[in-house]
């Protein structure tokens, strides 16, 4: 989301936008008697002129029938009143226009003329308009007022037994009756409207002002104060302080929403104090568990060095007993002979047993050394496979080899490989019945490191077509004193220690054992080599 450059608080917000609202209320409601002084002004001012217009008209009518020459203008009572005052000097009275029917615009100046063209046009005006100069250049208003042939007119104009000069239809314009308004008087109008204007305006600003600050102060004590007192409550729950509660009480939404904070603050304490009883519970049962766990260590370092020391004391005598039982094999009786061989394999099956707890204690232990040298896969599998073919003739099982020429020579420790692929091939065979094969197979696997360099491993697989193993016994086939069936081991003469041996082995040599094996499909164990022992 992106950010604003300019942060504006509630309350900026709030008397903006109401200032904003209220200005163009104010200007609407003021627009609507700004326009009607417009209209009232000039309403005044044409007021002015239709009742001079009309003095006129009602004095030409009553004068007229009786007397044309007490009805001129030179004559007129109302011209010499208009213009006896000394504002209205210069200015032309309300003076009688006779249109001629066949030459109205005949004699008329410029002003007359527009006048007479308006009133033409529009048969239902009575008053034309015209913004002209004086003699003086003063600014002057003429108003033109029409005189329309009436039913009154048509008794002289229109009877045929008294013949006139002028003859007119009905509704016809017969003339019009022209004044001449000071333009200074408009002008007093126009101050005057404008001071009327100002007066709106001042008092649209003073409302304005004192609505803003009324609408502040409402605004400050039941909205933005109630906010205030809100965001610092927040600010020192940021801050760590969950004791502190809510007090607005407006009676509305936000006080409604401060007991809403405070039942969040209440329930947040309570999930901490639940929190805190979890976590001290934990660190009492975490305490327990190290506890534990030092006293594990501790009789698995018993347990690692006492076995150390049994088996190594139990192989002194076991050997002076394979020598004896060897004494009694070269003896010339039969019978003793076979005693002492009997002796003989007994006692070198129990040293084998031996043996593996020893190794497996000293790997555990943390005491056998790797010795890393550039090392022969295919020779060292050639070897097994000469060592271990007697074993094989001897159970009736094939041993086969599946060897690539290209094994590249790996650095590792050679003893501890032997070690490995010797019990791997060593239980393949005692597992295999008779008539069945034993295949050791060796390849290399190119790879690479991602810099550029090349490498690879090599995978030694060991497979037999033994009875195979069970999902459920492949993932503890690996661990220590474990046998898939324990009533092989008479036969077998094993101890469950053999697999978990090389496991620890190849993680040594920083490898891998993996197996796959179904049931009476046999089993295959696979040794990952990498080329160089990290």
């Amino acid at each position: 989301m992106p950010k604003r450059f300019i942060r504006i608080s509630l309350a900026v917000k709030f008397r903006l936008l109401f200032g904003l609202a209220l200005l163009g209320v104010i200007a609407s409601a003021l627009a609507v008697p700004w326009y009607f002084m417009e209209v009232l002004s000039e309403q005044g001012l044409e007021r002015s002129a239709r009742e001079l217009t009309q003095l006129r008209l009602n004095e030409w009518t009553r004068k007229h029938p009786k007397n044309l020459k007490a009805a001129s203008d030179a004559n007129s009572d109302v011209i010499a009143l208009y213009t006896s005052g000394r504002e209205f000097m210069g200015l032309a009275g309300p003076a009688m226009l006779v249109l001629d029917p066949q030459k109205p615009f005949a004699g008329l100046d410029k002003s007359s003329a527009k006048a007479l063209g308006a009133l033409l046009d529009n048969t239902d005006r009575q008053i034309a308009w015209q913004q002209s100069k004086s003699d003086r250049g003063k600014r002057v208003y003429r108003c033109f007022l029409a005189v329309r042939n009436t039913t009154r007119c048509g008794r002289c104009h229109n009877d045929p037994a008294k013949p006139t000069r002028l003859q007119f239809g009905p509704g016809q314009l017969v003339g019009m009756i022209d004044v001449t308004l000071p333009g200074e008087a408009s002008a007093s109008a126009d101050r005057l409207m404008w001071w009327t204007r100002g007066a709106f305006v001042a008092g649209g600003i003073l409302a304005g002002i004192l609505a803003t600050v009324i609408f502040a102060i409402i605004s400050h004590r039941l909205v933005l104060r109630p906010v205030r007192q809100l965001r610092e409550l927040a600010d020192k729950v940021t801050d760590g302080d969950q004791s502190v509660r809510s007090t607005v009480s407006t009676g509305d939404e936000l006080q409604r929403l401060g007991e809403s904070f405070n039942e969040m603050l209440q329930a947040i304490q309570t999930q901490h104090k639940e929190l805190r009883s979890a976590n001290r519970a934990l660190d009492l049962k975490l305490n327990e568990l190290g506890e534990v766990n030092v006293a594990l260590y501790e009789a698995n370092r018993v347990k690692t060095e006492f076995l150390a020391n049994v088996s190594h004391e139990l192989r002194t005598p076991l050997n002076s007993i394979i020598g004896f039982a060897d004494l009694l094999r070269t003896s010339g009786e039969k019978r003793t002979a076979r005693y002492g061989e009997n002796i003989t394999t007994a006692s070198k099956n129990l040293l084998a047993m031996i043996n593996d707890m020893l190794d497996l204690a000293k790997i555990e232990a943390g005491k056998v050394a790797v010795r890393a040298d550039r090392v022969s896969v295919l020779d060292t599998c050639q070897t097994l496979l000469a060592l271990m073919g007697p074993l094989a003739d001897k159970r009736n099982v094939a041993l086969l080899g599946e060897l690539s020429e290209d094994l590249p020579i790996v650095v590792t420790d050679g003893g501890k490989l032997q070690q490995i692929l010797y019990n791997l091939l060593s239980n393949a065979i005692k597992f295999t019945p008779p008539g069945g094969s034993v295949t050791l197979r060796a390849s290399f696997r190119q790879g690479g490191n991602g810099n550029g360099q090349s490498t690879g491993e090599v995978m030694i697989a060991v497979e037999d077509t033994g009875p195979g193993i069970s999902e459920a016994d492949q993932s503890r086939i690996f661990d220590k004193f474990y046998q898939i069936d324990p009533t092989l081991m008479k036969e077998t003469a094993g101890t469950g220690l053999g697999l978990a041996i090389c496991k620890e082995l190849a993680n040594l040599l920083g490898g891998k054992i993996t197996l796959r094996s179904s049931p009476g499909n046999g089993a295959t164990f696979m040794l990952h080599l990498p080329l160089e022992q990290q």
